[in-house]
Formats: structure tokens, C-alpha cells, sequence
């Protein structure tokens, strides 16, 4: 109606997605709404950590944290959170088609008096954000990991006898070679020092009918992302 009151914009894209995931997944579906600041960075990984910890006592569902949908703050501490527990999955959605895409489109709304500015016309000062300790995996059980799967890609023997000459000459062998039996020492040892410790972080599982490790999509992109 002419003379109605304007609706929250905010509302209404929110209210739009919430009839999109009925539209989607039928109208039983339980949406709860969380209102909170989405700048603050720590009063946002508080709730969504909240979030999590509260479906994770239910034991009812799969938790999936979209970290793409939000502020930067949103992204980054979703992301933390998700990886601060076990059994919750980050997803990104990338966009594939724009509202505006035009160059006159953008121009009218991303420009003003012919000048780029974009949707931020001003900012507030820097606000440093609190550090949050993450381990980077050990160097050793990466590096050997990733001549674990060159030797699987070259279709290469990956059993100990192999491996561990390739781990010495890197530089990747702490074991102290004086023992006599060093060749079963060097067995004992790599399953010990690698194996066990690849299994325990889930980067590798066991191909019986190979009859051998296998690195897992998590092992992959751990040799993808550190010490390349």
C-alpha cells in the first residue's frame, strides 16, 4: 500500500531466506533466530560457539557452519569455531550470479560524484581483534606425509622399507641409526613415529586390498596447505 510503513530492509532479506530454506526443505523445519552484533568479533564466535555446543548435546543432527554468509567478523570466528570441534563441517558458498552487474549498474550504486567508493563510505578506526592459539601441524608428520603420497601417485612400494630412506635423506628421522637390527628398528619406528600419528589426525587410512596407507581428503589438503 502506498501509505504503508517501510519494513526493516534487514528483515526482509532475513525473512526472504527463511522462505527460501522452507521452500526448500519444507515448512516443519525449525529456523531459531539469534540477534546479536555481527562487528564484534568475540560477542560473535561466543554465540555461534553457543550454537554449536547446543546442538551438539541434542546429538540430533550434523552441524554445517556456512562461513561465507556475513561480515568479515561473522566469517572468521565461524570458522575458528568450526574448527574448535569435532564432527562440525565449514562450508563456503561462492556466488555465481550478481544483482548489479551492469557497468552503469555499478556505477549508480557504487559510485559517487564519478568516484569508486563502494558500499563503505567511512570507517571507524582499526580494531585489533583477540588472537586465538591454533597448532600448526607438526613439520615432520606433513613432509612425510606428502612422500607418502608422491610414492603412492608413482605407483611406488610405500611400505617402511621405502619410505624411510626417503624420510632420512629430508632430514625427517630422529631415531638414532646404531641399533643393529636397524632395519626391523626402522619399521617398529616408522609406524610408531608416522603411521600412528597419521591415523590419529585421520590424514591416512588403511587400503587392505593394497596393502597400504592411503592419504584421506583431510590428509590431502594438509599436504596442499603447509610446508610446500
Amino acid at each position: 500500500k502506498e501509505n504503508a510503513p517501510r519494513r526493516n530492509v534487514y528483515r526482509e532479506f532475513y525473512d526472504e531466506t527463511c522462505r527460501l530454506i522452507r521452500e526448500q526443505n519444507g515448512k516443519d523445519i525449525e529456523i531459531e533466530e539469534h540477534n546479536g552484533s555481527v562487528s564484534n568479533f568475540s560477542k560473535v564466535l561466543t554465540t555461534i560457539l553457543s550454537i554449536i555446543e547446543d546442538e551438539q548435546r541434542k546429538g540430533l543432527c550434523d552441524i554445517y557452519v556456512n562461513i561465507s554468509a556475513g561480515s568479515p567478523e561473522y566469517s572468521a570466528a565461524a570458522a575458528i569455531a568450526s574448527m574448535m570441534h569435532e564432527n562440525v563441517l565449514p562450508f563456503s558458498v561462492n556466488t555465481k550470479e550478481y544483482s548489479i552487474s551492469s557497468e552503469e549498474d555499478i556505477r549508480d550504486a557504487y559510485y559517487i560524484d564519478d568516484r569508486p567508493v563502494g558500499l563503505t563510505v567511512s570507517t571507524y578506526d582499526p580494531r585489533a581483534m583477540p588472537k586465538y592459539h591454533i597448532e600448526k601441524p607438526l613439520e615432520h608428520l606433513v613432509r612425510g606425509l606428502r612422500i607418502l603420497h608422491e610414492l603412492n601417485e608413482s605407483k611406488s612400494k610405500s611400505k617402511s622399507s621405502n619410505i624411510v630412506p626417503l624420510l632420512k635423506n629430508e632430514g625427517l628421522w630422529f631415531r638414532d641409526d646404531t641399533d643393529n637390527n636397524r632395519k626391523q628398528s626402522d619399521a617398529v619406528n616408522f609406524h610408531r613415529d608416522f603411521v600412528t600419528r597419521w591415523l590419529e589426525e585421520g590424514w591416512v587410512v588403511k587400503d587392505d586390498l593394497r596393502k597400504r596407507y592411503v592419504l584421506t581428503e583431510e590428509g590431502l589438503n594438509i599436504i596442499s596447505t603447509f610446508y610446500t
